[in-house]
């Protein structure tokens, strides 16, 4: 059974990645963010080939300066999904400069929109400072670099189970934290992700 429940998974990354691939494609998104930014680099559960939903990370290089011309990017993105024949359903805008994250600011759009086959998708978009930029870039080689070595379904099964628990994931384990266990071979268990994390000690 366990057998079983691991090719299932993998199916599901792999069918997920395909649709994802397309989406970028079919609705010239990945194109519109790299002719406007210079660079735009799929990131998150996408790019390491661990998806469990459908969930897309986007990131860019693009000065805090531009928050106007950002923020006028919603409209132009709406233009450019119903010129494919898709509607944007909600797209939230941040400037994180105002009040910046500790772990950094930047400039976000989160957007929400069905698919040609009608599966919703969440797209989130992150404009960084370019220094940041590359800085958060060569982090992600590294990661990328670590989650190679791990075992790939263990993150997924994890993914999946923290996914399956009401207002667990995202609010006590990210998929980062879910990443950043397995490359440290600090358990199987999301209990013994939570006492590796500290939670409740």
């Amino acid at each position: 059974m366990a057998a079983k429940d691991a090719e299932t998974r993998a199916e599901i990354a792999a069918e997920l990645r395909a649709e994802a691939r397309l989406l970028l494609v079919e609705t010239g998104l990945l194109a519109f963010f790299t002719e406007r930014f210079g660079q735009a680099v799929v990131t998150g559960s996408a790019g390491y080939d661990l998806m469990v939903w459908r969930d897309l990370d986007i990131h860019m290089p693009c000065e805090g300066e531009r928050w106007g011309e950002w923020a006028r990017l919603g409209a132009e993105i709406a233009e450019l999904l119903a010129g494919r024949g898709l509607m944007l359903h909600k797209a939230q805008y941040l400037n994180d400069y105002v009040e910046p994250h500790p772990l950094g600011a930047g400039l976000y759009w989160g957007l929400e929109f069905k698919d040609f086959a009608d599966n919703p998708w969440r797209c989130d978009v992150w404009g960084w400072e370019p220094f940041d930029f590359a800085v958060r870039q060569a982090r992600d080689a590294n990661l990328r670099a670590d989650l190679s070595g791990c075992d790939r379904d263990l993150i997924l099964r994890l993914k999946h189970e923290a996914r399956a628990r009401d207002g667990y994931h995202g609010a006590v384990v990210t998929s980062f934290d879910i990443y950043q266990f397995a490359v440290a071979g600090a358990g199987e268990t999301l209990e013994e992700l939570e006492a590796w994390k500290g939670i409740g000690t």
